[in-house]
């Protein structure tokens, strides 16, 4: 069994939401309802004297970046990075003895699992082969719980019978800290995963056999899942995880056909939360999701993902963890997305919608223009052809007035060997009757340069909290 490093979990949970800044945008555009993910802006067009010009939006995008870093300053979390750092020099494995925590979770691991009596030889030839011993397990959250606490530079285990998993020890501050784990709700029994153990092997001069344990894991998936950590007694994190996949009728989760639904949120003591809600996948009809970020009750960014998905072929996900598991063994010709939509939000004042009519048509129209680099009028009508399945638009503000559209164009890249080889490059399409931006020539270091500089020195920041 790998072992538990809680300030593992620690920083993944004081951090998933604050690196994935860029995977933020809206769900609170317009009149539309901000909960539901896959209704997309009408666009209208800008009257003359509305229409902004690209110097125009220039200024506003420069100040809607500079306000969004202002509001998440790295020495919001300074705190948390003390704590982090503080737990990650003390108690790593180093220096700190986990012994008695692996024994705990080897003897856990061992006592729900239950031999089947079979035995399963693959011969590669006539000098190596694999016996299997063949085990089951069902692993839920009670098995896995005991309090631990940290002394004199190892892990004691607490006696007596545990509802939960918590690990107890002192900050850099003399602090007492608690992580602790919760579960709750109805359990629903999912089979996850064939797990291979190497255990022993027999060779002679000839012949060579290695023996491993296989378990067949079926896991216990709780409604609720609640990760804490308090700080002298006032919690500083809090993870709250729902999952509903009640519709399963049985222990297999098959992709193409069963339903799941789930939702977290990241609730932190400065004020951050960031919130995962309608996280929806049903087989071959639809996925969703919807990811926002806030401080003090202060929306900062959102995002909204939403799609029609077909052609998914049937496939249970314990086959995942498979060694030797290949897409290539599926039939996935058909497996698309249509209507795929996403659409952003930065601090109610920029608001950016995308929508991919079928995916795997655009994928494909992007592989043949690739396929054409030298052909320039091949090229063009494939990247022409990708365009026509993309509507994608800038707005500001929450309006359903469209400044901008989004395209790809072809460039001339490079010549080499007689050969010219084309490039394509989004740009900006603006309704001042001006021609399309390149992003790289919109967004110059001159133009942007107080905000390049900003946001590589909060870059530097939060980079630095963390040694």
């Amino acid at each position: 069994m790998k072992k538990f490093y809680f300030y593992n979990c620690m920083l993944a949970m004081m951090f998933a939401g604050a690196l994935s800044l860029s995977s933020c945008g809206d769900d609170n555009s317009g009149t539309e309802d901000p909960d539901v993910p896959d209704q997309p802006i009408t666009p209208d067009k800008p009257s003359e004297e509305n229409a902004m010009s690209p110097t125009d939006q220039k200024e506003r995008m420069d100040n809607i970046a500079r306000a969004f870093m202002s509001m998440t300053p790295a020495s919001d979390f300074k705190n948390y990075a003390d704590l982090i750092n503080y737990v990650d020099e003390t108690y790593d494995e180093c220096n700190y003895d986990w012994d008695n925590v692996n024994s705990w979770a080897r003897n856990s691991w061992e006592a729900i699992r239950k031999a089947t009596g079979n035995k399963t030889t693959k011969k590669y030839d006539d000098y190596a082969s694999v016996v299997y011993t063949e085990y089951t397990a069902l692993a839920l959250a009670s098995n896995f719980t005991g309090h631990f606490r940290a002394n004199n530079g190892t892990w004691v285990k607490e006696s007596g019978k545990a509802n939960d998993l918590q690990f107890t020890f002192t900050d850099q501050n003399a602090q007492t800290c608690v992580l602790k784990l919760e579960t709750s709700g109805n359990v629903k029994k999912v089979y996850v995963a064939n797990f291979e153990e190497w255990t022993d092997y027999d060779s002679d001069t000839y012949k060579w056999c290695d023996y491993y344990d296989r378990t067949k894991c079926t896991i216990g998936v709780p409604e609720n899942i609640v990760l804490t950590l308090t700080q002298n007694g006032t919690q500083i994190v809090k993870t709250t995880v729902k999952i509903d996949i009640a519709s399963l009728s049985g222990e297999n989760f098959d992709v193409s056909k069963d339903n799941i639904t789930a939702s977290a949120v990241i609730e932190m003591s400065n004020g951050y939360e960031f919130r995962l809600s309608q996280a929806a996948y049903s087989g071959n009809q639809k996925a969703s999701a919807s990811y926002s970020m806030s401080k003090n009750g202060t929306k900062l960014a959102t995002v909204s993902i939403a799609g029609d998905i077909s052609g998914i072929p049937s496939c249970n996900v314990e086959a995942f963890s498979k060694g030797d598991f290949d897409f290539d063994d599926y039939n996935t010709d058909n497996a698309t997305a249509k209507n795929a939509l996403i659409k952003i939000d930065i601090l109610g004042k920029l608001q950016l919608q995308g929508v991919v009519k079928d995916v795997r048509k655009y994928s494909e129209y992007m592989d043949k223009a690739y396929d054409n680099e030298t052909d320039e009028n091949k090229f063009k009508q494939w990247v022409n052809s990708a365009n026509e399945l993309t509507l994608i638009n800038l707005f500001y503000d929450n309006t359903s007035v469209k400044q901008a559209e989004m395209k790809l164009e072809s460039f001339a890249d490079s010549d080499w060997g007689g050969y010219t080889y084309w490039e394509m490059e989004p740009v900006l399409v603006f309704f001042d009757g001006s021609s399309n931006s390149m992003f790289d020539v919109f967004f110059n270091d001159t133009d942007f340069k107080q905000t390049i500089n900003a946001f590589e020195d909060l870059i530097d920041r939060y980079e630095n909290l963390i040694h």
